[in-house]
């Protein structure tokens, strides 16, 4: 395919203005005082943008399925309604990271959140006019294929906003308000819901605005880098992966990434599954996904301050090592409240070691290619997702909840032999005294 004029290349076109091109006086290391995130004015705008599209994000995710059983009545038709919108955004991620090398990422945040917030409009019109499944499993794979084409943006924008060695704190600080927005969406989104659809749909359409507006008002350069004449999609994507391909670090950044996300989504189906199979109540079950949120929350508020002090390599190497062990313990836990708080201290280092981890990769990769190797994250990472359950689902049929975790833990501890055998990650240094990164 070669490069031609699309409905998205149309709407991010046109004459830059004074708001695109002004350069972003933190974005790079001044030669005073260590610089502050949070005295970096275009960090507040980032993160306002970034909340509003997590928040929507998650209440769309809990929201859909719940409408479509309500409207069919069938449970398995929210399954397929589900599987639609995370297809769609699958089969569009790497198309998405050219886009994002292509354009100006500013353009494409506003456009992601304003699509996204029309999208919420639609669902509420479905649900107002009763237009039944069909109408909510197209309008979600547009969802999905809007999460693969302009999802990325975000991120690969915040290099253009924070210095480098600010870039693990920015993590960390994001990390915890996943984690606090993930503990909450879904009680926020079942109180919404029992006010009925439409004020559930409208707030998190209203999520999504403010995503747009504090896209809107992000002040800095977020212009592509000069492109060397016209090639094909196929042929920039190849180019991106190539690049990632020829930096064995980053390979390995990729493979750790892989193996903790299947290892460890793995586990936490096993025990949801088999504490289903048992008959325990539905608060019970949810009582996992909240020591994981908790241990992810108190990781994350204290990975500010030891990504910034401690080298990046023992960062990774002592999170990873938490996050296995906790894994090789679980099989062997006995009790409810045992395994939760097994499962909140194993999660306790992984906010610090992927701040460290992604941002060194953020700092690493590019301008020109940054939108692609984000891309090639995520797919990697969301890639695992769909086998966690696959694992834990043949795996309590054929070997049984101990045997099952016995198998995520090994899949766990892949990943730490990973970092722990690559001497370019264990020898990172802190932040601050990074390489500099490739232009």
């Amino acid at each position: 395919m070669t490069t031609t004029s699309t409905p998205a290349d149309t709407a991010v076109a046109g004459p830059e203005t004074a708001l695109d091109t002004a350069p972003e006086p933190d974005a790079t290391e001044p030669a005073g005082p260590r610089p502050s995130l949070w005295r970096t004015g275009s960090y507040w705008a980032w993160l306002a943008s970034d909340t509003g599209q997590a928040l929507g994000s998650s209440l769309q995710f809990f929201l859909v399925p719940l409408l479509v059983v309500l409207v069919s009545g069938n449970a398995a038709a929210a399954g397929t309604v589900a599987a639609l919108g995370l297809g769609g955004r699958l089969a569009t991620t790497l198309l998405g990271g050219v886009l994002a090398d292509r354009h100006d990422l500013r353009r494409l945040m506003i456009l992601s959140g304003t699509l996204a917030g029309c999208v919420m409009l639609g669902l509420v019109a479905v649900v107002g006019l009763d237009l039944g499944l069909v109408a909510l499993g197209a309008l979600n794979l547009l969802a999905g294929v809007r999460a693969g084409l302009l999802g990325n943006a975000s991120d690969a924008a915040l290099k253009q906003v924070v210095p480098p060695s600010l870039l693990p704190t920015a993590s960390s600080a994001n990390q915890a308000r996943d984690a606090a927005v993930s503990m909450g969406a879904p009680p926020l989104g079942g109180l919404l819901l029992g006010l009925g659809a439409v004020p559930a749909l409208l707030t998190a359409a209203a999520a999504y605005l403010v995503s747009a507006l504090g896209a809107l008002v992000l002040r800095g350069d977020f212009r592509p880098a000069p492109a060397n004449g016209k090639t094909s999609i196929r042929a920039e994507v190849g180019a991106g992966l190539a690049w990632l391909w020829q930096r064995s670090e980053l390979r390995r950044v990729m493979v750790v990434a892989l193996l903790l996300n299947l290892g460890l989504n793995a586990a936490i189906a096993t025990l949801l599954y088999s504490l289903a199979g048992d008959g325990e109540s539905p608060a019970r079950i949810g009582l996992v996904s909240t020591a994981l949120g908790l241990g992810m929350l108190a990781g994350a508020l204290l990975a500010g301050p030891v990504v910034q002090r401690v080298p990046s390599g023992w960062v990774a190497m002592i999170g990873m090592s938490i996050t296995g062990a906790a894994m090789a313990v679980l099989p062997l836990v006995p009790g409810f409240w045992a395994t939760l708080a097994v499962l909140t201290v194993g999660t306790l280092g992984a906010p610090a070691t992927n701040a460290a981890m992604f941002s060194y990769l953020m700092h690493q990769t590019p301008r020109a290619v940054l939108g692609r190797v984000m891309s090639a994250t995520e797919l990697v990472g969301a890639g695992a997702t769909p086998l966690a359950p696959i694992i834990a689902g043949f795996g309590l049929s054929l070997i049984g909840l101990r045997g099952t975790l016995l198998v995520c833990a090994a899949i766990c501890l892949l990943a730490v032999a990973a970092v722990l055998t690559s001497r370019a990650l264990r020898t990172l240094p802190r932040p601050d005294a990074w390489a500099p990164a490739e232009e």
